[in-house]
């Protein structure tokens, strides 16, 4: 075994990038292949009852002291075992496992040890009186999910399973007062042209500011094994972003000359056409035509897009391409954010075109998807494509992430 490790990790220093994705799916298949074998193994513990009989009174101890791992992790496995691995009565006989779908994905390396965790979570999860012929269906559900969505979507999605067993769902909270703001903000414009924000808040106030962004500030869910590669004070002025857009679109939002906020953004046609070029926003900032591109994408900009000799080809006309029927569909359509494994709901996020309005893509309920702020950059930065079909929308990853390129939905959307 030695020697194939090593000739293993030299076929990797030797592989071309083209080919170095693939290798890091194969080490990661087979590192679920044998996950399942150590089940196996802790299943056989178990049930020749060796950790009795070498005094250590439980599986789960003597995991503990072989291995030097936690309680908690020592604990999963044995629990993961019995969940996992064929069971056998008393009298020899041989039976299923009890989560046979999910013990067949993780032995095929199609599923790592964060979906089992979370599969066999929901499965406990789900109540006594469901049928077992609903319970095999959920797990057979979320098997196939976790094929294509990291744990923490497939935690949501399971969310989702479990909440059809559960129709009054949960109680109403009262919801908190809201806080007036008090403090200090001070912003000062830096020589890169990016604005520099210092000041304070109260105690109280500053609980409730940190609670809201916090909230808006969480990691996306990864897709495909790619995690939220942002930093968390990238995060939190993502959030803060999204917070302001938010209070733009409000009814209650305070108005000017009739007015509600906007911004207005300046470029030649050809820049937004080709992504090439600059644009000049408000106070004078500067932004690339390609970033351009994505904000034009918001019904909440006023594009004073100009010719080939700078003259104005339409100033100062509110331009809503996404007008509040359409959006209303979407709504109905998508229910929030369409990208696979996300949860943002609809008033968290915009509308946006599938074949960009620059490129001759068409306002219509055909070429347009909700998407939040973040997987909107995701899309536009990392290859996604997107199909959108009758009643759902699809979307086709890159290479990278996926080989086959096979088309993916929001199951939380259902």
């Amino acid at each position: 075994m030695v020697v194939c490790l090593e000739q293993w990790r030299q076929s990797i220093v030797e592989c071309g990038d083209a080919g170095l994705p693939d290798q890091i799916r194969d080490v990661e298949a087979v590192s679920r292949m044998l996950h399942a074998v150590m089940l196996d193994a802790v299943a056989e513990l178990e049930f020749r009852n060796i950790a009795a009989t070498s005094g250590f009174g439980s599986t789960k101890r003597l995991l503990a002291g072989m291995l030097q791992l936690s309680a908690t992790e020592a604990g999963t496995r044995v629990m993961h075992a019995a969940q996992l691995t064929a069971r056998r009565t008393l009298s020899g006989e041989v039976l299923a496992p009890a989560l046979p779908k999910t013990a067949a994905a993780l032995a095929a390396g199609e599923i790592g040890v964060g979906q089992v965790r979370v599969i066999a979570e929901t499965m406990s999860a789900i109540p006594a009186s469901v049928s077992v012929e609903q319970r095999e269906a959920a797990e057979a559900d979320l098997a196939r999910y976790a094929r294509s969505f990291n744990p923490a979507s497939l935690h949501k999605i399971g969310r989702h399973i479990l909440a059809h067993f559960d129709q009054d769902g949960p109680k109403p909270r009262e919801e908190p007062e809201p806080a007036a703001a008090a403090g200090e903000l001070r912003w000062r414009e830096r020589r890169d042209g990016r604005l520099g924000l210092e000041g304070f808040l109260e105690p109280e106030h500053g609980a409730a500011f940190r609670s809201l962004i916090e909230q808006f500030a969480a990691p996306c869910p990864a897709s495909e094994g790619i995690l939220d590669p942002r930093t968390a004070p990238q995060r939190n002025a993502d959030a803060l972003t999204e917070v302001c857009g938010l209070a733009r679109a409000a009814q209650d939002c305070p108005a000017t000359a009739g007015e509600p906020p906007h911004l207005t953004l300046t470029l030649p046609w050809e820049a937004l056409r080709t992504g090439l070029g600059a644009a000049t926003l408000d106070y004078g900032t500067h932004l690339s035509a390609a970033e351009a591109r994505r904000w034009a994408c918001d019904a909440k900009i006023i594009p004073v897009v100009l010719g080939g000799v700078s003259e104005p080809l339409d100033v100062g006309r509110a331009m809503r391409t996404i007008p509040l029927s359409l959006r209303r569909a979407l709504v109905a359509r998508d229910g929030g954010c369409a990208f696979p494994g996300c949860d943002r709901p609809p008033g968290l996020c915009q509308s946006y075109h599938a074949q960009h309005w620059a490129d001759g893509g068409a306002t219509s309920i055909d070429n347009c998807v909700l998407l939040c702020e973040t997987h909107h950059r995701h899309v536009h930065q990392t290859g996604w494509e997107i199909l959108i079909r009758p009643g759902y929308v699809e979307f086709i990853p890159p290479v990278i992430i996926d080989p086959d390129r096979r088309p993916l939905h929001n199951p939380l959307r259902c």
